[in-house]
């Protein structure tokens, strides 16, 4: 197909990035030289672990003083690295987005969710399930998906599991199969079906990274179980798949990159193709700069919200002990009416990280086990909601600097009671019970897409073509932003697109 080597540019180093190099590494030349441009900004390192279910304790005590001084005990308490949060960007009303300038970009503090989208998901876009199957099945051949056929399976279809499920508590089952037993009569909005987790968790017996069920997820994972692009990325370069150029690309100029790094600018290229993969955000500005646009791009971000299960049947023995306190269960909201939106709701046990960030170190020696007494009694769920719940906030490029502002904030509370309504319904037997109160939200889901959809002025196509030879490849293409996380989506777009661009 090519006379000489393909030079290629992959810009980014989280979830897009490495779909693209996934990508490329199935569909493209042998031969191809590719260059991966990165901010570079690099994470503390991991701290070796020291029990078995747990780390040393005067390391932990230190790693929450770390948190509470630097995040002035926010709600919830931030998940992290080992005691270091991403970088947060401003936004006009004093809200914060998330930044991915780490290697591994959001993947450093996800939840692991890895559920497709569907034909329902993708109604409005010019790509289907059928076209984005073979990069979920490559991309999970990577990453690995942990689950079980259950009832979820039948809304979900081809669900890509490869590992085995989540061992979690008698609770958690008890929970899903009471949601599974109900049939909700005429009169409610949605459906309830429940089932395990899908995620890019390490659970196969023998591995030495597998999970060990520690429960300080929200800590950080001394094993690395939970799948990261850096852990991904890092695997790619050893091979010598690409060479690693550390720098901030400002803008693309026909085949060329513009960078910056060590406080000048420099110029790299030609390139025969360029992905731009940094993710929505990082994306974003860099399109608006190099194609000239001063505003009009707007990011969608799913608005999300918490609530409590309270459980007042029996709890068997130890079950307070090892846990794992990410997404402990899914519960599905099927829209009956077939132009709704489909909501998620993700299951927590009580986990440690929710008290022990608001309490003082002394005390929490004394207060431990009652938590762990109390683990399955409360549970937390967490439901994301999309369609017309959506966020959505405008950029602005104004000398060369991005200002972000939110738009006119959707009202929720018809969709979120009409959601309530129908779990309650659904869960509220067999010692559960959710609360008649309103869930309280969160400033922001992470879920950011959309600036640039397939079929707008910018991208007018599927290929993902904003410039000849250069492709955006991350959620910002997104013709929607569903309330199913859209990292497994990233990533198999991200592997479509490349290999798109390189028939193109």
């Amino acid at each position: 197909m090519y006379s000489y080597a393909v030079k290629i540019a992959v810009i980014g180093a989280g979830a897009a990035a490495f779909g693209v190099l996934a990508g490329l590494r199935r569909f493209g030349p042998r031969d191809a030289e590719i260059s991966l441009f990165d901010i570079g900004k690099e994470l503390g390192p991991t701290p070796a672990r020291v029990e078995s279910h747990g780390f040393d304790r005067v390391a932990v005590q230190g790693i929450y003083r770390q948190l509470r001084r630097g995040n002035r005990l926010a709600f919830p308490p931030p998940k992290s690295h080992f005691g270091e949060t991403l970088a947060k960007l401003e936004v006009e009303d004093r809200r914060r987005l998330w930044k991915s300038e780490h290697r591994g970009g959001l993947t450093n503090i996800w939840g692991g969710g890895m559920f497709p989208f569907t034909d329902r998901e993708l109604a409005a876009w010019p790509i289907g399930a059928d076209d984005l199957d073979p990069h979920y099945q490559h991309i999970a051949e990577q990453v690995g998906v942990c689950g079980e056929r259950d009832r979820l399976s039948a809304y979900f279809g081809r669900d890509y599991i490869n590992r085995p499920p989540l061992e979690t508590s008698p609770v958690i089952h008890k929970l899903i199969d009471t949601a599974n037993a109900t049939r909700l009569p005429g009169g409610h909005d949605y459906d309830i079906a429940g089932g395990s987790s899908r995620l890019a968790l390490e659970t196969r017996p023998g591995r030495a990274d597998r999970c060990t069920y520690l429960g300080e997820c929200m800590l950080g994972c001394p094993r690395g179980a939970i799948w990261s692009a850096a852990t991904a990325l890092d695997d790619y370069q050893r091979d010598g798949f690409f060479y690693y150029v550390r720098a901030r690309v400002a803008a693309f100029d026909g085949r060329h990159l513009q960078l910056e790094r060590d406080g000048g600018v420099e110029r790299a290229g030609p390139f025969d193709r360029i992905f731009v993969a940094a993710g929505c955000i990082g994306s974003t500005e860099i399109v608006m700069r190099s194609l000239g646009i001063e505003e009009g791009p707007r990011l969608l971000d799913n608005t999300v919200m918490s609530f409590p299960i309270l459980y007042s049947g029996p709890v068997p023995d130890g079950a307070g002990d090892g846990y794992f306190s990410l997404c402990n269960a899914s519960l599905a909201g099927i829209p009956r009416d077939p132009a709704g939106s489909f909501a998620q709701v993700s299951i927590y046990p009580s986990f440690d990280h929710l008290w022990r960030y608001y309490t003082p170190a002394p005390m929490w020696s004394l207060l431990s086990r009652a938590w762990r007494l109390g683990r399955w009694r409360l549970l937390l769920g967490r439901v994301f909601l999309a369609g017309a719940s959506n966020r959505s906030f405008s950029f602005r490029l104004r000398g060369g600097k991005l200002s972000i502002r939110p738009d006119a904030e959707p009202d929720v509370r018809a969709a979120a009671g009409s959601f309530m309504r129908s779990l309650r319904a659904a869960v509220n037997h067999n010692g559960f019970h959710v609360p008649p109160v309103p869930p309280g939200g969160h400033a922001t889901s992470s879920h950011y897409a959309s600036t640039f959809p397939y079929g707008s002025q910018v991208v007018p196509d599927r290929s993902g073509r904003v410039a000849p030879g250069v492709y955006l490849a991350d959620a910002s293409t997104f013709v929607t932003a569903p309330s199913i996380s859209p990292t497994f989506t990233i990533m198999a777009n991200a592997c479509r697109t490349a290999r798109e661009a390189l028939a193109d």
